[in-house]
């Protein structure tokens, strides 16, 4: 049995990591102004930051429609797989999840298997990782399928936000929030709850020692990690911190690896630079 594993470009992971595993995704869309991008191929954070710093305006992000699911979905089973397991953004975020499940019904629904992963960013990537290792082990797709779905609900995915501009230009807080909040220095913390962002905490200050603070504050409370991996995931954050939060979270011997990416374009919009998050999987391995 020949199994096609894909994703979405929201899985915020390079497309050289993903093809050296085997694994195709289909790139969101990131609409600035009138012009079509593709997230990860026609489009770069870089060119978000210089829109938005021109513009004054977020640009729009899309799902991919059915037709467009439907041909990416024809192409694998040309090549001659037997059935693709399907890992997408959340549907409580996105119509994705949906598009790409009515094009499993209208193609073949016994050979194509959606996944909706109830998380974004890595967060899914963590589940991808794992359904590639049971392909691996000779189980069977809708199985694999199964487990991802119930997995998902297991995956802790959260992020410190260093600037709540780009949440309020997308109309997620108030002006009076912002401000207040950038005044302060206070730095959210959102958190993927039941496949829905929700506000958690609140730190205060500068955001190297925010993110250590935040590490251990997650750390213990979702102490029962997967030791397999874990991501730092991270938009254009500052290097050094970037890589002291690598090194703080590998000096707690707690994961097998630790893999640093950087948010793709999709997500880069909704959050803004500087936005940086611990994920792992929260159930001791045990599945």
């Amino acid at each position: 049995m020949k199994i096609k594993i894909t994703t979405d470009s929201t899985a915020d992971v390079s497309k050289a990591f993903l093809e050296n595993l085997g694994i195709s995704y289909i790139p969101l869309i990131v609409n600035l102004g009138d012009e079509e991008r593709y997230d990860t191929e026609t489009i770069t954070t870089s060119e978000i930051s210089a829109y938005v710093a021109k513009t004054g305006e977020l640009p729009k992000t899309a799902a991919r429609s059915t037709e467009d699911f439907k041909t990416f979905f024809k192409q694998f089973l040309d090549e001659g797989y037997d059935e693709i397991i399907h890992f997408s953004i959340s549907s409580e975020l996105s119509v994705t999840c949906q598009n790409a499940q009515n094009a499993s019904f209208e193609l073949c629904q016994d050979k194509i298997h959606i996944v909706d992963g109830r998380n974004l960013s890595t967060g899914t990537t963590l589940l991808v990782l794992h359904a590639l290792e049971l392909v691996n082990q000779g189980l069977p797709a809708k199985q694999i399928a199964d487990i991802e779905r119930k997995r998902a609900y297991s995956v802790q995915t959260s992020f410190v936000v260093d600037t709540l501009t780009y949440l309020y230009k997308g109309g997620r807080c108030s002006m009076l929030s912002m401000f207040g909040a950038n005044l302060l220095k206070i730095r959210p913390q959102l958190q993927l709850i039941d496949g829905k962002i929700v506000p958690t905490e609140k730190y205060r200050g500068k955001m190297q020692l925010v993110l250590n603070k935040y590490v251990d504050h997650t750390l213990e409370q979702y102490n029962n990690p997967d030791r397999t991996r874990c991501f730092i995931t991270h938009s254009n954050a500052d290097p050094e911190i970037v890589n002291s939060v690598v090194e703080y979270v590998k000096s707690k011997n707690i994961f097998n690896e630790v893999i640093e990416t950087k948010a793709n374009s999709t997500v880069y919009t909704h959050c803004g630079p500087g936005t940086l998050g611990i994920l792992y999987i929260n159930d001791g391995g045990k599945y």
